[in-house]
C-alpha cells in the first residue's frame, strides 16, 4: 500500500515534520483535483468572460464583468431570466454542479483528495447582522458525506473571503481590490467564517485540511499589504484552535501563492499542524523549480502541497512524480469545465454548453441584444441539465498521466528522481534540464536546439521542449528507473531505443511494491530508432522498471506503458 493510495485515507490528516500522515502515522501524498466553479463560479470555465479583461491594463481598477465570478453570474442570470428564476438557478447550481458521481469518479480513477473552493457569502450573509446561511452548510456537508463514503480527503478552501483577498476575479469580491485586508469589518467576518467552520467541523476527519485563503494579495500593488497577510494568519489560527485542534492548516503566500516571504516563523505554535501551500502552472518538470519552496519547507519543518496548478499531461506526469519523491502532493485545476471553444483552462471532465449559448455570450461579453426572458430561461435550463454526469466527456488519458497509470508514454529524460547511476556527465544539455543528475541528455536525432534569440523579423521563437527534444544516453554501467502504478491487468512495457554502434545490451529489472523482482536482458542493434519490448507486468499497485546498460551505449527516447 503506497503513500499515494486511497487505502491510506484514514482518520485526521496531520503533519509530521515535512510529510503528511494519517491517523496510523502512515505517509500520505495527496493526489487530486480542485473543483473550480462549484461554490465559487469562475466565468472563464463556464462560458462567461475570458480569464483576464480583453481591454484595459491589469492594474486598472475595474468593477466585475458579467458572468465573471459567482456574484455576477447570479446578477447576470437575474438580468436575463428574472429575480425568481435567478434565486432558483443559484440553488440548483450549487446543489448540482458537484455530484456524488463526481466524487465516485475521482475515487475510481485513483485520486485520494479533492480541493473544495467556497465563497464566504454562501455561508455568511452580506448583511449588517451576522446571519449564517444553513443552505450553504448543507450543500457542503452533502459533499463531505460523499467524500467519506468514497474515502477521498476534502480540503476546505476559502476561495472567496469576505470583501475579497486576492484582488482577482477568483475571490468573488465586489471589485478587484483586496478589501479583506483594508476593511476591519471584512477582516473580522473572515475570522468569524473560520471560527464557524471550526465549530461545526472539528470532528469531521474526512476534511483533510483547512485552506485559509486562496491566492491572497495576487493583484497589482498588493505587496504593501504583505504584513497584513502574515498578521491575518497569526490571528485566525488561534481562533480556529480554540475549537479545533484536529485539522491541518494550509497557508498560501502572496502573488498567486508563489511568494515565500511570509514563511519566517511558526504560525501554529500550539499544534504545529500546517503546511506551505503553493500554486504552480507551466512549470519546468525538474526538481530545481521546487528549490525555493523546499528551502522554506526545510526552514519551517513543514510539508509542501501544490494545491493548484497543472500543465500538459506529460509534464504533469514527470513533475508530480519528482515532487512525490519529496512527499509533495498536488491538486490539478480544475476538475470540470464547459466544453467551450471560446473558454480557457483544462480539466478532467467537460460538459456541453447549450446550443444557443452564443446568443448569451454576445450579451455577456459584448453588450449585444438581451435574449427574451423565456429564451434565457430555456438556455439556462439546458445549461443546468447538461452539467450532469450523464453528459460528461471524460479525458481518461490526462488522468492516466497524472496518476502514472498504464496508457502513457514517458520521455526517457523523465526518469524517477534519485534513480540514476551516472558516470558523471558535467557538460549539461541544450536546455540546461536536470543537470544536477549528471546524466547525458543529447538532442534526439531529428530535434533542433532551442532558440534564444531571433532576428527582428517578427517571427516567433521555434517551439521546443526538453521532454520532446532530448533523449537519455546510457553508457556502460549507467542506469535510470521509471514507475507505473495501478496495474490492473497485464501491462506491456517497451521503449524507443537505438545503439551508438553495432549493438548494446541493457539489463531490465522490474520490482513490485511487494519486493518481487524480475530481471531480463535485451540486445539493441544498430543506430536506427526502434521499439523494443522490455517487460510484461502482472497486476500490482506499483512497479518500478530500471534500465542499466551492461555493454555499449544506448539512447532512449520514450518508455511506453501500454494499456
Amino acid at each position: 500500500m503506497s503513500k499515494f493510495s486511497r487505502d491510506r485515507v484514514k482518520g485526521f490528516l496531520h503533519t509530521d515534520g515535512r510529510k503528511m500522515v494519517n491517523e496510523n502515522g502512515e505517509t500520505v501524498v495527496l493526489r487530486g483535483w480542485g473543483v473550480g466553479s462549484w461554490m465559487n463560479p469562475e466565468g472563464f470555465m463556464i462560458g462567461g468572460v475570458p480569464l483576464f479583461a480583453e481591454v484595459g491594463g491589469f492594474n486598472d481598477f475595474a468593477l466585475p464583468r458579467r458572468f465573471e465570478r459567482g456574484r455576477t453570474m447570479e446578477t447576470t442570470v437575474r438580468e436575463l431570466a428574472g429575480t425568481a428564476y435567478a434565486k432558483e438557478f443559484a440553488k440548483k447550481w450549487y446543489r448540482s454542479y458537484l455530484s456524488e458521481e463526481d466524487i465516485r469518479l475521482m475515487a475510481d480513477m485513483g485520486y485520494n483528495s479533492v480541493r473544495l473552493p467556497v465563497s464566504a457569502r454562501l455561508f455568511l450573509a452580506e448583511e449588517p447582522e451576522i446571519q449564517w446561511i444553513e443552505e450553504g452548510f448543507a450543500v457542503l456537508e452533502q459533499v463531505l458525506d460523499w467524500c467519506e463514503k468514497y474515502h477521498v480527503y476534502a480540503i476546505l478552501d476559502l476561495h472567496g473571503a469576505p470583501g475579497g483577498q486576492s484582488a482577482l476575479a477568483c475571490d468573488d469580491g465586489i471589485d478587484n481590490r483586496p478589501h479583506m485586508f483594508t476593511e476591519p469589518e471584512s477582516r473580522e467576518r473572515a475570522l468569524l467564517v473560520w471560527e464557524e467552520f471550526a465549530k461545526r467541523y472539528h470532528d469531521r476527519w474526512i476534511i483533510g485540511g483547512y485552506d485559509l485563503l486562496n491566492e491572497p494579495l495576487s493583484g497589482p500593488d498588493c505587496r504593501k499589504l504583505l504584513p497584513e497577510l502574515a498578521k491575518f494568519y497569526d490571528d485566525v489560527i488561534p481562533r480556529i484552535r480554540k475549537y479545533d485542534k484536529n485539522h491541518m492548516l494550509t497557508l498560501e503566500g502572496s502573488v498567486f501563492s508563489m511568494d515565500m516571504d511570509i514563511f519566517d516563523h511558526e504560525y501554529d505554535p500550539e499544534c504545529h499542524n500546517w503546511c506551505i501551500h503553493i500554486h504552480y502552472y507551466g512549470f519546468s518538470p525538474e526538481v530545481r523549480t521546487l528549490y525555493r519552496f523546499l528551502d522554506a519547507s526545510l526552514k519551517n519543518n513543514v510539508p509542501i502541497w501544490i494545491g493548484e496548478g497543472g500543465s500538459d499531461p506529460v509534464s504533469n506526469s514527470v513533475f508530480y512524480e519528482i515532487a512525490g519523491a519529496y512527499d509533495i502532493g498536488y491538486a490539478v485545476w480544475s476538475w470540470k469545465r464547459a466544453d467551450d471553444p471560446k473558454g480557457d483552462g483544462s480539466s478532467a471532465v467537460t460538459y456541453p454548453i447549450p446550443e444557443k449559448w452564443d446568443v448569451m455570450r454576445d450579451y455577456i461579453r459584448n453588450g449585444g441584444p438581451r435574449p427574451s426572458y423565456k429564451e434565457s430561461q430555456e438556455i439556462l435550463d439546458e445549461m443546468l441539465e447538461k452539467m450532469k454526469p450523464e453528459y460528461y466527456t471524460v479525458d481518461r488519458t490526462y488522468n492516466y498521466y497524472n496518476l502514472r497509470q498504464p496508457g502513457i508514454r514517458i520521455p526517457a529524460v523523465g526518469f524517477n528522481q534519485g534513480s540514476t547511476k551516472s558516470n558523471g556527465w558535467i557538460y549539461g544539455n541544450a536546455f540546461g534540464y536536470r543537470t544536477e543528475e549528471g546524466m547525458k541528455m543529447p538532442l534526439r536525432p531529428d530535434a533542433m536546439p532551442p532558440q534564444h534569440v531571433v532576428v527582428p523579423t517578427g517571427e516567433p521563437l521555434r517551439k521546443s521542449s526538453p521532454l520532446k527534444d532530448l533523449c537519455l544516453e546510457l553508457r556502460e554501467g549507467e542506469a535510470a528507473a521509471y514507475t507505473i502504478r495501478d496495474v490492473k491487468e497485464t501491462c506491456l512495457v517497451s521503449a524507443t531505443v537505438r545503439a551508438l554502434g553495432e549493438k548494446a545490451s541493457v539489463i531490465v529489472t522490474c520490482t513490485s511494491e511487494e519486493g518481487k523482482r524480475e530481471v531480463s536482458e535485451i540486445t539493441v542493434t544498430g543506430t536506427e530508432t526502434k521499439e523494443y519490448d522490455l517487460a510484461s507486468l502482472s497486476e500490482g499497485a506499483e512497479w518500478t522498471i530500471s534500465l542499466e546498460t551492461k555493454e555499449g551505449t544506448v539512447q532512449l527516447d520514450e518508455v511506453i506503458f501500454a494499456r
